[in-house]
């Protein structure tokens, strides 16, 4: 390709009329898109900056053509596609945003940080989308964006967002069913203390005991109680224990079947550190009756994945509890 005859004939375009413009972006997209896979980089950029001069003077229709065209190619102009993901017309913007491999995350972020709802939900549905990426999808987007970002196998959640995520949910049963069906990573079985498997097969840990660790404020037997009743490893037990919020909490009484009046021994064993008031209290207990067992499964299932210390074998097969 050689850059001065068609930047000459570009002058010439720019000068003319909309029609003409139209015609000469047109050419020189299928020109590109016809050869896109044997152009250098240095080339590439030629058609960059032509481009981007054509397409700043055509109409809405005129660019979502070229969006169309450029989304799918791996190495299209990158600063023309920038410009497209980030223009206000949704259908100029969707291709880029839902297909194109040459926007990076920080591209993402920031247009996800200020677009519209639509442009959020056209980048809630890419193949794949990293945990810094979802985080503020779930922190901007409307129902509509977080049911599909649920719905998207391609999506991964922090822990940070994921407690956002459950929390969107308590008042939106269509989400709440969303994360419940949501595919679960396969989990290894889970250990649990010698000592703890040793009272579970003598029946002596039950939610009455549980109840009553938690009444006692007897934070280490409450603790381990909890994560017998649960099969989930005492670490995060604790952490959800010591967590400023009650989500996991939550989580994890609805998983081990517990009655609202154990969870709210639970919950008024971390109120005294925590400064848990009388309103947060009524509210966590309102959310956790309005919690779905299976969404809470799934859930407990996310946060097992993210523990980073690796399971140990169980010493007896018999007390494992596959969720």
């Amino acid at each position: 390709m050689q850059a001065l005859p068609l930047i000459a004939e570009l002058e010439a375009a720019l000068t003319s009329g909309a029609t003409r413009r139209v015609e000469m972006l047109a050419r020189i997209t299928e020109l590109f898109v016809s050869e896109a896979a044997r152009y250098s980089e240095e080339q590439v950029g030629v058609f960059d900056d032509v481009m981007m001069r054509l397409a700043g003077t055509v109409g809405a229709d005129a660019r979502a053509k070229l969006a169309q065209r450029l989304a799918p190619i791996a190495n299209a102009p990158s600063s023309l596609t920038h410009m497209l993901a980030f223009d206000d017309e949704i259908e100029v913007a969707r291709p880029i945003l839902g297909q194109s491999e040459r926007l990076e995350d920080s591209a993402l972020r920031a247009n996800a940080g200020t677009k519209s709802h639509r442009h959020l939900l056209a980048i809630a549905l890419r193949r794949s989308l990293s945990e810094t990426v979802t985080d503020v999808l779930i922190e901007r987007g409307d129902p509509e964006v977080l049911r599909a970002l649920v719905n998207n196998a391609g999506g991964r959640f922090s822990e940070t967002g994921f407690r956002m995520l459950v929390e969107r949910a308590a008042d939106d049963d269509d989400l709440a069913t969303a994360i419940g069906l949501r595919s679960p990573t396969p989990q290894a079985r889970l250990a649990v203390p010698a000592d703890a498997q040793s009272l579970n097969r003598l029946g002596r840990i039950g939610e009455a005991e549980l109840y009553r660790y938690a009444r006692d404020r007897k934070f280490e037997e409450t603790a381990l109680a909890l994560s017998i009743l649960c099969d989930t490893p005492i670490d995060l037990v604790e952490r959800a224990l010591l967590d400023p919020t009650a989500e996991i909490i939550l989580i994890l009484a609805k998983v081990a079947g517990l009655s609202s009046a154990t969870t709210k021994a639970i919950l008024l064993l971390r109120a005294a550190d925590r400064g848990m008031s009388a309103m947060d209290l009524d509210h966590a207990l309102l959310s956790f009756e309005r919690l779905q067992a299976v969404t809470a499964r799934r859930v407990l299932d996310f946060f097992r994945t993210r523990l980073k210390k690796p399971a140990q074998p169980m010493i007896s097969p018999a007390v494992a509890v596959n969720l």
